[in-house]
């Protein structure tokens, strides 16, 4: 095997290579659901994130 081989097989293995997922409807459906029903907790009391990951922003990727 050439050096040229081997390097090529490497990228190869760590290429994006696109897939599908089949997760039937009920089970998003029931995602959304428990996700739309989340107790948020209080906002954090302090400016940084020495109490965890900020509210702000959870809220903001659950949006997402």
């Amino acid at each position: 095997m050439s050096a040229n081989s081997s390097s090529e097989g490497m990228a190869n293995a760590e290429a994006i290579r696109p897939f599908r997922i089949n997760v039937p409807e009920e089970d998003l459906v029931d995602l959304r659901r428990r996700i739309f029903a989340t107790r948020w907790p209080d906002k954090e009391t302090v400016a940084d994130q020495s109490q965890g990951a900020q509210l702000a922003k959870l809220e903001e990727l659950v949006r997402y």
